[in-house]
């Protein structure tokens, strides 16, 4: 229970009138908010680091049929400024679109990019699967930027455990990736936006002819692109005239009620 002193002072009850206010007014609670990429790309396992996809309608993550360079890996980038400040991710779940029928059901997985990276302008014809020259500004195998700046490590510098892996089975449809360090990841590119790099797809890199094909940001569909979809918490924080009052009220019970010094026997 309050102290009795609560009670006589006007001060503590007009402080306690307006954190329940506050409380009432600006409560916290879920949210949901849908983004679609700022920038993906397509890059091709090429020795030469001449080959790209900036552009075009498909991701893809495997291998394809081809003797050698048959690897493909796909980039995924989105912006979290939309969110408003202080929210707390709850989840975090990214949709794709399979575009291409196959038999076998693999896992793919999203890795988190560790260098930024930037997507051109390059965009290959038909299925896309053999790429496209690279032009200024695209990634490549060898690339996070086309021609000047370079991977630390061919094929994308990103972390070896996967934020979220899915399997992806031989029918066309949406693929949903989600898990607790998805969420993770875009708390701390929220918090800190110049770590934001996004991430990379991965697939089944053993065996030939095992790539998964969606659609990218740029797909003809536009309900076939890419999406990543947040849940958040709002955290509301204190005003400053609430701030003030709290401080005046700590100030004035240091004050009238600091215990009496106790005389020596």
């Amino acid at each position: 229970m309050p102290h009795p002193a609560f009670h006589r002072c006007p001060l503590r009850r007009l402080a306690l009138a307006l954190f329940v206010w506050a409380g009432a007014a600006h409560p916290s609670g879920a949210a949901t908010l849908q983004l679609a990429p700022v920038a993906d790309a397509l890059i091709y396992e090429d020795a030469s680091g001449i080959t790209a996809n900036g552009a075009g309608g498909f991701l893809l993550a495997g291998r394809t049929n081809q003797a050698s360079g048959s690897r493909r890996r796909s980039l995924l980038q989105f912006d979290f400024t939309p969110l408003p400040a202080g929210a707390v991710i709850t989840s975090a779940s990214l949709q794709l679109h399979l575009v291409t029928v196959t038999t076998a059901d693999l896992a793919v997985s999203l890795h988190r990019l560790t260098t930024p990276w930037t997507a051109g302008a390059s965009n290959p014809t038909g299925n896309e699967s053999s790429g496209a020259t690279a032009l200024t500004g695209d990634s490549t195998w060898l690339h996070a930027s086309f021609p000047g700046t370079l991977w630390t490590a061919p094929g994308g510098d990103h972390t070896a455990t996967p934020s979220a892996s899915s399997t992806v089975t031989g029918e066309a449809g949406f693929f949903t990736w989600t898990s607790p360090a998805l969420a993770t990841d875009v708390q701390q590119w929220l918090n800190l936006p110049s770590t934001n790099a996004g991430w990379l797809l991965r697939g089944d890199e053993i065996s030939p002819q095992t790539a998964k094909r969606f659609d990218s940001a740029d797909s003809a569909t536009p309900d076939w692109r890419p999406r990543l979809t947040l849940t958040y918490d709002l955290i509301p924080e204190p005003s400053s005239p609430l701030l003030l009052l709290s401080s005046l009220v700590i100030l004035q019970s240091s004050r009238r009620y600091r215990p009496a010094p106790r005389v020596g026997r």
